[in-house]
């Protein structure tokens, strides 16, 4: 937690009264009071072009015959080639690194939402939905700073309700987010009146229940970076919301520094919870089936993914279908010849080989398979 104060914008430093402040968070944030007086920015995500993203439980599909030639859809190393149809090479989504990004503190005992920053300042004025939505599924990991006009150390001592900082038009009400610390300081100094602002870390499914059971329009990420920020309606963050996995799992261990048992802990984690995989129904030309990914060796590996949003960041077309602890149990017993599986491979991306996966076999035993 830190405590912001206007400054002159010439004055580079921080100054004594933005210093990390000990203190914790709560586990909820309640409605805001005081908020600041600001125009809310176009929203520039139509939510028509969202509400098709994740389909519905549907037949199962098969695998793609590993007979048949693949196409060409080369993805950067070291993942595996993608045996899933090509989509045309034009990409509108930036694909993250395989590795997730070295954690930076913009203000000190503070961590940036790496992921989300990045993904910010790769749009431009006239952003198109896909791009937003690509800034949306890297929003989904970790946590966002909130704005609390006054100290947030002393309100929650006192046992008050945070004042969170929203913008208003007229009867709407957007809450704002960061994606650090310094992104929360920006904001500040826009403030033509001096005011004392403290930002805090909640995790991203907190904020976003927040948004979605209070009376808000949406969610305004980073207002004060231009076109670089974003605006996601209400009626998009309560669906991202409703397809993904309240703890965050699997994403929150994708995004995190790798460590020892980074894998093994995804492999626990696929046995626990429901993931997506992209399918194709052969329009264009394309394979029909469930996309799997190759590794240079040969060695084969079925695509999974944390929320349907990873699907659409590939670019190729194909539907997110949910997926089962079950089912990938189910398909992995059958299908001996897949090594394990590649999640998430638009970035951070890990490649779970079988013998971490035991707790999804042993589901496939318990089933009677």
């Amino acid at each position: 937690m830190a405590l912001f104060s206007r400054r002159k914008k010439t004055d580079d430093a921080l100054s004594e009264s933005q210093t990390p402040i000990e203190a914790d968070a709560p586990d909820e944030v309640p409605e805001q009071e005081q908020p600041p007086s600001e125009p809310v920015p176009e929203i520039g995500i139509s939510v028509q072009a969202f509400r098709g993203v994740g389909a519905a439980a549907g037949p199962e599909v098969k695998l793609p015959d590993p007979e048949e030639p693949k196409p060409s859809s080369p993805v950067a190393a070291p993942r595996p080639t993608a045996s899933a149809p090509a989509a045309p090479e034009k990409r509108t989504l930036p694909l993250a690194p395989a590795l997730p990004p070295a954690q930076t503190e913009s203000v000190p005992g503070m961590k940036d939402n790496v992921l989300l920053r990045t993904a910010l300042a790769e749009i431009e004025q006239g952003a198109t939905n896909e791009q937003l939505i690509g800034v949306l599924r890297q929003m989904l990991q970790g946590h966002l700073f909130l704005r609390v006009n006054g100290d947030a150390r002393t309100q929650i001592s006192e046992g008050k309700p945070l004042s969170v900082a929203v913008v208003r038009d007229g009867e709407r009400a957007f809450m704002l987010a960061f994606s650090s610390a310094i992104a929360v300081r920006d904001s500040v100094q826009r403030e033509t009146e001096p005011t004392a602002t403290s930002a805090v870390a909640q995790p991203v499914t907190a904020v976003l229940q927040q948004v979605v059971s209070g009376n808000f329009s949406g969610l305004i990420i980073d207002n004060a970076s231009g076109v670089h920020r974003a605006v996601f309606p209400i009626e998009i963050l309560t669906k991202a919301l409703e397809q993904a996995d309240v703890d965050m799992t699997i994403k929150s261990l994708l995004a995190a520094p790798r460590e020892q048992d980074t894998t093994q802990k995804v492999g626990d984690a696929l046995a626990k919870t429901k993931v997506w995989v992209a399918v194709n129904d052969g329009t264009g030309g394309g394979q029909v089936g469930i996309a799997e990914a190759r590794t240079p060796d040969g060695r084969r590996f079925l695509q999974v993914f944390s929320h349907p949003l990873e699907v659409v960041a590939l670019g190729r077309g194909d539907k997110p279908l949910p997926f089962t602890p079950e089912q990938l149990a189910k398909v992995l017993t059958s299908h001996t010849a897949i090594a394990g599986v590649l999640v998430d491979s638009a970035g951070p991306s890990l490649i779970v080989e079988r013998d971490a996966l035991g707790a999804v076999l042993v589901l496939a035993v318990d089933l009677g398979d």
